[in-house]
């Protein structure tokens, strides 16, 4: 029989949805598992702010409307990521008395015996023997899904100029700020690399970009050779990597940076106000494997190689869980 495979995520949280269900698909890609089930769910206090020990941990954590359809039969395997899912999977380990396998994405802070297995990128610290350690983020992006949504949308957008540049663009957290100003800027750069190139643009906002912004990048790409989905219809994300022939990408989201990478497309990164010890490890590391270059209004194309170890994770956590 196959294994049931939940992948769930803080409703809203698009990356942190991405890497769990990523990782979920690329198990069932190796067999022995049913089609992921994507879960998006939201938490309520205390739960949200209390400490990461599984004597907290309680299903009770769920909104309401969440936790009446959150219920048995659970999975086989629970994939989660983001720290107050991580307190969410010790609660379904403990309701389903140790029968599904918890695997948490990223470190949660706390000790990893709390999970069956953690997968943890390798700029942060924690380590174990139940731990996972990978160069990025695990993701979604497949060559499949990039050939598959460039093919679906190369007649649309068949009219751009070659060569056709992918911007994917963010927008605040905790570390980045990505306003009015920035934007502008932002614009002015996008406005002089097509102006030295003759590229073509192929443009999309995240949830997390502010509406002002986008009504700046919308009106400054409508005098330019391009696109922009701005949220509503259907997502041409996989498609415009597929079309692309480079990327520009803003520093806020570690998610989209790996997958840019996992393109094997050169990846120019997009400095925001701010920083993170976290994101400038990663960077460096990038940059030192030359996977990314910062973007500074020019186009530029090279030979950079690919980052994309999720056959590679998937490899190691069947392992370590002895489903090899």
């Amino acid at each position: 029989m196959l294994r049931s495979i939940w992948a769930v995520s803080q409703r809203g949280a698009v990356g942190m949805q991405s890497q769990a269900l990523g990782l979920a698909e690329a198990l069932f890609a190796g067999g022995g598992f049913g089609l992921p089930e994507a879960k998006e769910v939201s938490f309520r206090a205390p739960y949200t702010w209390l400490p990461m020990r599984p004597g907290f941990a309680s299903l009770n954590m769920l909104s309401p409307a969440d936790r009446a359809a959150f219920a048995e039969p659970w999975p086989d395997v629970l994939i989660t990521c983001g720290r107050k899912s991580a307190m969410l999977a010790m609660a379904v380990k403990q309701a389903s008395k140790g029968r599904t396998t918890t695997i948490h994405v990223q470190d949660p802070k706390a000790s990893p015996r709390n999970w069956d297995l953690l997968v943890v990128p390798e700029h942060d610290r924690v380590r174990g023997p139940n731990v996972v350690v990978t160069q990025g983020a695990p993701h979604r992006v497949t060559q499949l899904k990039l050939r598959s949504g460039a093919e679906a949308l190369r007649q649309e957008y068949a009219h751009l100029p070659s060569p056709r540049v992918a911007v994917l663009v963010g927008g605040n957290n905790r570390y980045y700020t990505l306003d009015d100003e920035w934007m502008r800027g932002f614009v002015a750069q996008l406005r002089q690399m097509v102006d030295r190139s003759g590229c073509g643009l192929l443009a999309t906002i995240s949830r997390r970009t502010g509406e002002a912004e986008t009504s700046i990048l919308r009106g400054g790409l409508a005098s330019m050779p391009a696109a922009l989905w701005d949220g509503k219809g259907p997502n041409p994300y996989f498609g415009f990597l597929g079309l692309a022939d480079a990327i520009v990408v803003t520093c806020d989201s570690i998610s989209m940076v790996s997958e840019a990478c996992s393109t094997g497309k050169p990846v120019l990164v997009a400095r925001l106000p701010g920083s993170s010890r976290r994101f400038d490890s990663f960077f460096a590391g990038l940059e030192k494997k030359g996977l990314i270059q910062w973007f500074d209004g020019r186009l530029m194309q090279w030979q950079n190689g690919k980052l994309d170890d999720m056959d590679e994770i998937a490899r190691q956590v069947r392992q370590k869980l002895g489903w090899a």
